[in-house]
């Protein structure tokens, strides 16, 4: 039995430089491409975009770049510039809203992975479009007006255990054992988050 969310066209925008601060912050490293399967969730994908700012030519970022693209990703890219004011500006946040509207007609959904408050108005524009937007970011990278205005918000930290793995220690230290009771905190934890429909 086909259910009626599963024909429907998705398309997904990841703010790189948003979930960066994410994994960052919960001390992880994401599988982006378990992550875009998490997040289409047995629709039909039909574009994936990845924002990243680069700091100058910056070479070792081209192996990500590489692997994004030969993964199903349109990479768009933008290097770090100094401004006159001499703060470094490199956002892509109009790349993406551009992006998103030209998708618009072509999908049902736009998923944002991005928390950044700056977009309310392209989601209040794309609904008006009459298409649902879904907004995937940690809450606590996440601003509450964009969180609100989202026909469904995803909350990756809630979520890790779909598409993370622990980032690598630094060489010499070591990796706490869990006090006692620890382990059945976790064990419970994943129980309880089967529960979620994603």
């Amino acid at each position: 039995m086909v259910l009626p969310n599963q024909i429907d066209r998705v398309a997904v925008f990841f703010d790189m430089s948003n979930l960066y601060f994410v994994a960052r912050d919960l001390g992880v490293r994401i599988d982006y491409a378990r992550l875009l399967e998490f997040l289409v969730a047995g629709r039909r994908l039909v574009c994936a975009y990845a924002y990243v700012t680069l700091a100058g030519e910056e070479s070792s970022a081209v192996p990500f770049l590489t692997w994004l693209r030969r993964n199903g990703f349109r990479v768009v890219t933008r290097t770090l510039r100094r401004g006159s004011d001499g703060a470094l500006r490199g956002d892509l946040d109009l790349e993406m809203a551009v992006d998103v509207l030209l998708q618009t007609p072509h999908v049902d959904v736009i998923v944002l992975v991005t928390g950044d408050g700056e977009y309310c108005y392209l989601v209040e524009t794309v609904q008006r479009l009459g298409r649902r937007v879904e907004i995937a970011s940690a809450p606590r990278n996440t601003a509450v007006e964009l969180m609100e205005l989202a026909d469904y918000y995803v909350d990756l930290e809630v979520n890790l255990r779909h598409f993370s793995q622990p980032r690598p220690l630094a060489a010499g230290r070591v990796r706490p054992e869990p006090e006692h009771g620890e382990e059945e905190v976790w064990q419970e934890q994943e129980l309880a988050d089967d529960d979620l429909d994603r």
